[in-house]
């Protein structure tokens, strides 16, 4: 399993490095801050914790295909980077649970 958390966290890495060379930007500002670019946002936000939800409720199996819904307008490399993200959240939170699950697991009340 750590084989193939390791093997998406490179895959990631080389494709974030490979999309994110010094290309001449011309000095404009990236359009991160468009209705548009929010929307996509909101959609891959969606389509990783789909994933991570899937993952978790299939002990950390989960196929890129059937595409969860909240995923289909995503294009093919945006929705590899959402399944991706996805995959490696479900890994990290079935690792590592929330404070409020650790709370509960110790019969902490928080006073």
């Amino acid at each position: 399993m750590r084989t193939r958390t390791a093997t998406a966290a490179v895959v990631t890495t080389l494709i974030l490095t490979g999309c994110s060379s010094g290309g001449d930007g011309g000095g404009k500002p990236s359009p991160t801050g468009t209705p548009a670019a929010a929307e996509k946002a909101r959609t891959t936000r969606r389509c990783v914790d789909a994933i991570a939800e899937r993952a978790a409720n299939r002990g950390g199996a989960v196929r890129s295909h059937p595409v969860p819904e909240p995923c289909a307008r995503l294009s093919d490399a945006d929705y590899l980077d959402a399944y991706l993200k996805g995959v490696e959240q479900a890994h990290r939170d079935a690792r590592d649970p929330s404070p409020e699950e650790s709370g509960k697991a110790t019969g902490d009340t928080g006073s």
